[in-house]
């Protein structure tokens, strides 16, 4: 088995194992807005799979990096929503 055959299966289990429980954490964190919470945990498990070297085992689970790294997207977002100039319609005109 070749390195990029065995990083893609521990991603599938890593999304396996967790994936479900992290979808009802960015619920949360959406105030229940599941497009978006579905969005976050896609990009939680990219960057996972990006940046693998920098989950530490010995400092928690699997499952807590992978939270911190949804919520720090959830942060994210939200700060990119606040930093737009905010859209004015032809009424507002």
């Amino acid at each position: 088995m070749d390195v990029a055959s065995a990083d893609a299966d521990r991603l599938r289990s890593l999304y396996a194992d967790h994936a479900g429980p992290l979808l009802g954490y960015v619920l949360k964190l959406t105030n229940g807005d599941r497009g978006q919470a579905e969005d976050v945990v896609q990009e939680t498990f990219l960057r996972a799979w990006q940046h693998a070297e920098a989950f530490e085992p010995d400092r928690g689970s699997p499952r807590a990096w992978l939270c911190t790294v949804a919520r720090n997207i959830v942060v994210d977002h939200a700060r990119a929503r606040r930093s737009r100039p905010q859209e004015v319609g032809e009424e507002g005109l």
